[in-house]
């Protein structure tokens, strides 16, 4: 019997430590010298690690989260042999909310813009079209993300 209650107290104890255990917040510095420290994207809202389009072609479409920030980034990684100009569209009405020419053959073929939503409480959605210089075809690598503060 008391063996039964000691087994009993030592759970208990036991379970109770793991609990305070998991309760002690972690802190972790930033580095003093980041310039991206509290910009983390809630979500990644579209990857797409290897499209290879034609030029005109979109792809999404994607919808952002209420509430969970006011930015979308977009990135792309141009793989192809012709400027590519990427343009974030609303699906809504097709209109062209942000753009950016990628070059090609440079250091500088992976690049972002950002674009801020104008009403982040309601869900958006948007699709990512494409043009190449002289209708080459698009190669490369697209992301998007959703921030709560501008990471640009």
């Amino acid at each position: 019997m008391k063996k039964m209650k000691t087994k009993r107290f030592l759970s208990l104890l036991l379970a109770l430590a793991m609990s305070f255990s998991m309760a002690v917040p972690a802190f972790a510095a930033p580095a003093a010298d980041d310039p991206d420290d509290g910009i983390m994207p809630l979500s990644q809202i579209f990857a797409e690690d290897n499209i290879s389009l034609s030029s005109g072609y979109s792809v999404g479409p994607f919808t952002s989260s209420p509430g969970a920030g006011a930015y979308i980034q977009v990135w792309f990684a141009n793989s192809g042999t012709s400027d590519v100009t990427v343009m974030l569209m609303d699906s809504t009405n097709s209109v062209v909310l942000a753009s950016k020419t990628v070059t090609w053959n440079t250091s500088h073929n992976n690049e972002r813009f950002v674009y801020q939503i104008p009403n982040p409480n309601v869900a958006n959605t948007f699709y990512i079209r494409f043009e190449a210089r002289n209708n080459a075809r698009v190669v490369g690598k697209v992301a998007a993300a959703q921030y709560v503060t501008n990471p640009s």
